[in-house]
């Protein structure tokens, strides 16, 4: 018999909710700068785009309140591109990207048994939602038809990103908000994990590695429920962990697990674990192995991400010399690492992934020498 696919209707629901409501603001926004001509029409995109920052804004400083409240440290604050992080005891601002986020505040919670987290999670929807109330009265009664029309996007935006971050949901496998908030006190590990990755973040503003970290924020039990996103991404930093401290061949077998474990991967996750390992293939001299994995969508992350990611540089820098034998290709990348290093917020990191570039380096003279040597003991025809 055919398994049932699991429809969710929760995020459908809301998906087309959203598409008609939107709908229905776009109609009526024009209708009411209709009589203003070509420069209205102007002015409403312009606040439509202004009405998005400023919830945006306003859910990532709920989520800022929510943590301070209980006790939570701030790390970071991003909207779009701007990440104001805190290093060597500044704040500093910074360029970072994440692909499909609009913003993202990043705290360390208290290190306690039963940490605190629901206000924390659910923070950021509140604040839409208060937003939202605080623009009610330009909506209802501004004389102003721009200002009707932006109090209108404020609200009807607001009531859009609370309800699909305060409904609990999984939306292409991440849990959004309500569904950490409402699960994470069920699942001990979960809640362990998430808090363990904050505590990694904290720990490489302050100038440690991964591998300089305790031992115990990376191990799991043997019987971890891999497919919960939050316990999979400490599998994956436990396995970033054996690269930071050199062990690639340990690191591969790790990756390699969770890459044919069967397990219900999010999208990023298997791009992230897939990058890794073509990595790890290429110093191992598995070349064709590398070759095969490196798909047309791995190719396509692979740029994406690379002006924000020193690790996606030492990748591209071993797939230059290992895959593609290209020395001056891999010397300009040598280059585009030190752009990318003095603008990553976790300057920790980088010593590890030079240290990775000459592991590449290595293997690259190493199969040099191989090849030689087996040239120069080839019988002569």
């Amino acid at each position: 018999m055919r398994e049932r696919k699991h429809i969710p209707w929760k995020g459908v629901g809301l998906t087309l909710l959203a598409a008609l409501a939107g709908a229905a603001l776009g109609y009526w926004g024009m209708s009411q700068v209709d009589p203003l001509g070509l420069p209205g029409l102007l002015a409403l995109l312009v606040l439509l785009g202004l009405a998005y920052v400023l919830q945006i804004v306003a859910h990532e400083g709920g989520h800022l309140a929510g943590g301070l409240l209980t006790g939570y440290r701030l790390l970071s604050f991003r909207i779009g591109r701007a990440l104001l992080v805190r290093q060597d005891g500044r704040w500093k601002l910074r360029a970072y990207h994440i692909p499909g986020t609009g913003g993202q505040c990043l705290m360390a919670p208290p290190a306690q048994g039963n940490p605190p987290f629901r206000l924390y999670h659910l923070g950021g929807g509140l604040a839409n939602l208060l937003l939202s109330l605080l623009a009610l009265p330009l909506l209802l009664g501004s004389p102003s038809p721009l200002l009707r029309v932006f109090g209108g996007a404020l609200v009807l935006l607001g009531v859009w990103m609370a309800g699909t971050n305060l409904i609990p949901m999984k939306r292409g496998g991440v849990a959004n908000d309500g569904y950490n908030a409402r699960y994470q006190g069920r699942d001990p590990l979960a809640l362990w994990c998430s808090c363990a990755q904050l505590w990694m973040v904290e720990a490489l503003l302050e100038g440690y590695s991964l591998g300089d970290m305790p031992e115990e924020w990376f191990r799991l039990p043997p019987k971890a429920d891999l497919s919960n996103p939050l316990i999979m991404s400490s599998a994956i930093q436990g396995a970033s962990r054996l690269l930071a401290r050199g062990e690639v061949e340990a690191a591969d077998g790790a990756i390699r697990t969770l890459l044919t474990g069967g397990y219900p991967l999010l999208g990023l996750h298997r791009l992230e674990l897939t990058c890794e390992a073509i990595y790890c293939s290429l110093v191992l001299g598995r070349v064709r192995q590398a070759q095969r994995l490196y798909t047309p969508e791995v190719r396509r992350y692979c740029k994406q991400t690379q002006k924000y990611y020193p690790a996606r540089v030492r990748q591209a820098y071993a797939w230059a010399l290992l895959a593609e034998g290209d020395r001056e290709g891999a010397r300009k990348l040598r280059g585009d690492f030190e752009k990318a290093a003095a603008r990553y917020p976790y300057p920790a990191e980088t010593a590890g992934e030079r240290r990775l570039m000459d592991r590449a380096d290595q293997a690259f003279w190493a199969s040099s020498t191989r090849e030689g040597m087996e040239k120069a003991h080839a019988p002569k025809v």
